[in-house]
């Protein structure tokens, strides 16, 4: 459906939980965050209801399924599997990777189409700075293999720009995304838990990667501008939230692990779908809050200052 400023509203994305088993620098605090109960988040059942509402309420064409991390979720399959069987578009997911290599053809089967696994560089030692765990390329190369091989394609990879953290690796990135076969895609860093100086605009990530040759915008892909560069033809995305606003043709809605609709991603209270259906609001009670939230989405995210990714849904 389309909102008040005639935008498309068909994406959904839907975090199956708030926790996560890494502790990115940019996202999590490193003792983690305060644990919400069970009895708090969406249950399989209601989780699956809710989804189905919204989807036939606003005409949802795409489902993410995030997080936190979401393959953390149990029961992360049926849920799936239930989202699948009733939603007639695109099912997608997003992953840190690190439990997708036991997962990948189960996740197949269930109804994914196709992965975005999070990488912040290649390089080990800021992987373990930068995750606080004890992570390694290989396993993040191990779960773009089992990608593949569920045939969950294309495949890609999202990587934070941080200046004097990861930024000089924008031109490693291009040449490892053409040996593996993925998709590379730099995304501005929002503002979050660490300094603004972190910040890396997209007409800068152009100037790294241009080392490898002339860098040209070929198209628009969603959220991302996808260039190529050099006579190789390889291509990467940028998706820079500040540099290039999205807000203008935003198409995305967001359903928290908490059963809480949000229209925008700065729109941190919401509207909660979990209180509704819990004290027996029936569907048609619940899509007319779900096509009102839509109506009323906010022009722009006025820079999604302090977002909480792991609480909303990345």
């Amino acid at each position: 459906m389309r909102d008040s400023k005639g935008r498309e509203i068909n994406y959904l994305r839907l975090s199956v939980t708030d926790r996560c088993n890494i502790r990115c620098i940019y996202c999590m605090p490193e003792s983690g965050v305060p644990l919400v109960s069970h009895n708090d988040i969406l249950s399989v059942d209601e989780t699956i209801r809710l989804s189905g509402i919204i989807v036939k309420a606003a005409d949802i064409r795409k489902v993410r399924i995030t997080g936190g991390e979401p393959l953390v979720r149990k029961g992360v399959l049926d849920i799936v599997r239930g989202i699948s069987s009733g939603h007639p578009g695109e099912l997608v997911l997003t992953t840190n990777g690190l439990l997708l290599r036991g997962m990948a053809k189960q996740l197949d089967a269930a109804g994914i189409e196709r992965v975005n696994i999070s990488l912040d560089s290649l390089r080990n030692d800021r992987i373990r700075l930068i995750s606080r765990r004890d992570i390694r390329l290989e396993d993040i190369e191990d779960a773009v293999a089992a990608a593949f091989d569920a045939g969950l394609d294309p495949v890609k990879v999202n990587c934070v720009v941080m200046r004097d953290i990861n930024d000089d690796e924008i031109e490693d990135f291009i040449k490892w995304s053409r040996e593996t076969g993925v998709t590379v895609r730099f995304i501005e860093h929002m503002p979050s838990r660490l300094s603004g100086d972190t910040f890396v605009s997209r007409d800068e990530i152009i100037k790294k990667a241009s080392a490898g040759g002339e860098v040209v915008r070929q198209k628009d892909d969603g959220t991302a501008g996808i260039y190529s560069v050099g006579d190789s033809g390889q291509t990467f995305g940028i998706i820079a939230p500040f540099s290039d606003p999205m807000c203008s043709f935003c198409s995305r809605i967001r359903l928290s692990a908490l059963g809480t609709l949000h229209s925008c991603l700065a729109q941190e209270e919401g509207v909660s779908l979990k209180e509704l259906l819990r004290n027996d609001a029936g569907d048609d009670v619940i899509s007319d809050i779900v096509r009102g939230a839509v109506m009323n989405k906010p022009d722009s995210h006025g820079g999604c200052v302090h977002a909480k990714m792991w609480k909303i849904g990345g």
